[in-house]
């Protein structure tokens, strides 16, 4: 369970989660996944949410594994999984502890942004410094 990840939270299913199949809806898999990604640029990189310069992504694509149920206690992780130039990739994975299963794998692409010129930007020093400190075996 969430071998290289350091940056994990819990998340207890509450009925607005669920569709008319009673199972997560696929909404709130991506309302999980982008709040524990604000949670990393806050706590991880030390960037505020209004900051000029920020992050803005670029796709996402889950996997769905096992389907997750109501009063189900699970845990979100994340992780960098490539840095570039001007993006990196996060990736996710969502745990069921009361399944005792990996129930979704995610992933985002996500580009460094300059919301007042509205243009990308190369991801600063001090962003790569930050995340290759924090994600273990990650390259510059």
């Amino acid at each position: 369970m969430f071998e290289n990840y350091r940056f994990i939270r819990d998340q207890h299913v509450v009925f607005r989660d669920l569709d008319f199949f009673r199972h997560v809806n696929n909404a709130a898999y991506v309302t999980w996944t982008e709040t524990v990604r604000i949670e990393y640029v806050l706590e991880v990189l030390g960037i505020a949410l209004d900051a000029r310069c920020s992050i803005i992504m670029a796709s996402q694509k889950f996997d769905y594994l096992y389907p997750i149920g109501l009063g189900e206690k699970v845990s979100v992780g994340v992780r960098v999984s490539r840095l570039g130039t001007k993006s990196l990739d996060l990736e996710y994975e969502i745990w069921s502890h009361t399944a005792n299963t990996l129930a979704v794998r995610a992933t985002n692409a996500i580009v460094a942004y300059d919301y007042e010129a509205g243009a990308a930007i190369a991801i600063p020093q001090d962003w790569r410094e930050k995340i290759v400190a924090f994600e273990p075996g990650l390259s510059p």
